[in-house]
């Protein structure tokens, strides 16, 4: 479940879901993100996940991080990217996270230089170990109450570890931007759509990877662009791939998937002009690296034998 209420005055979001590795509802996400694009929407005070966000220890000193932090785990495979993304659109100025059942409170981050700070912090399981904290106790003047004043960055406030926070500059959530902000967002002579280090390192459909190869990109749009295959099955063998890492086509913005529908449009008139009749398109989800980019695969089948293999796909 999730949502957004008002508690003694103070707006609390929460999302439940994501602890132990698993994933959270997508729908649920989707009704955050919603309320994050609101008009008028300023954030929330508190924001109540289980998951931790994915990257949270990024902006900070590695040899500040405690050495029992999570220490069986490799840090940037803890938490979810859907709650880091959350944890921008949402603004809050508390975020309280306890699925990793340990105890650790961030310094505190700002998304830019004018917005009030964040703390992240993680609680243990209750009563669990005497010696880790699982119960916050903390101050709070509902921002509905400052009549828009910002509460001073304390000493030591981190720039934002999650990159949603430059795709997102002056609150609310995605998907609300005329198409002509939207592109004047990107920094599009360098593909950058998603600066999820964690996540370009090791996916090869990421733009902003070290290990994507442009000179197989025959069309970029706004949401998706359209690729050769590295190694193709058959002739005219071609990839769409969405630029923003998407694990599955269910997680496509309106705007992604319009823009897919769209190119695929586009290669079955293009295969028909050449009397290639048919183009199948196959959505695949595929692991680069641990991390799920979705990408559908486009084939040009001539005459009887493209028909028979549509009339199957559509079975």
């Amino acid at each position: 479940s999730a949502g957004v209420a008002e508690l003694s005055g103070l707006r609390v979001a929460y999302l439940s879901g994501g602890g132990g590795g698993c994933s959270v509802d997508p729908a649920a996400v989707g009704e955050l993100r919603a309320a994050a694009g609101g008009a008028g929407f300023g954030g929330v005070d508190v924001l109540l996940t289980c998951a931790w966000p994915r990257g949270f220890y990024l902006k900070l000193d590695p040899s500040s991080l405690p050495a029992d932090l999570l220490p069986d785990k490799d840090l940037p495979e803890v938490g979810l990217e859907e709650v880091a993304e959350l944890a921008v659109k949402l603004r809050p100025r508390y975020h309280f996270c306890g699925g990793e059942g340990a105890f650790w409170q961030r310094p505190p981050y700002r998304l830019d230089a004018r917005s009030h700070a964040c703390r992240m912090v993680g609680l243990s399981r209750v009563q669990e170990d005497k010696k880790q904290t699982w119960l916050k106790a903390f101050g709070m003047v509902p921002q509905a109450a400052l009549g828009g004043a910002v509460p001073a960055q304390p000493e030591g406030t981190t720039d934002c570890p999650y990159p949603y926070a430059a795709l997102t500059a002056g609150g609310g959530g995605g998907g609300g931007e005329r198409r002509g902000e939207r592109a004047a967002k990107r920094q599009r002579e360098e593909w950058v759509k998603d600066g999820r280090g964690w996540i370009a390192e090791q996916c090869w459909f990421c733009t902003s990877s070290t290990q994507f190869e442009s000179h197989l990109v025959t069309s970029v749009g706004d949401e998706a662009y359209l690729t050769i295959a590295k190694g193709p099955l058959v002739p005219h063998h071609s990839l769409l791939v969405p630029v923003a890492h998407k694990a599955s086509s269910l997680d496509l913005s309106a705007a992604e998937a319009a823009e897919v529908r769209s190119y695929i449009s586009a290669v079955r008139r293009c295969f028909a002009a050449r009397g290639e009749s048919v183009s199948v398109s196959v959505t695949r989800l595929l692991a680069c690296g641990g991390r799920s980019h979705t990408h559908a695969h486009t084939h040009a089948a001539h005459g009887w034998l493209g028909s028979r293999h549509e009339a199957r796909c559509h079975r």
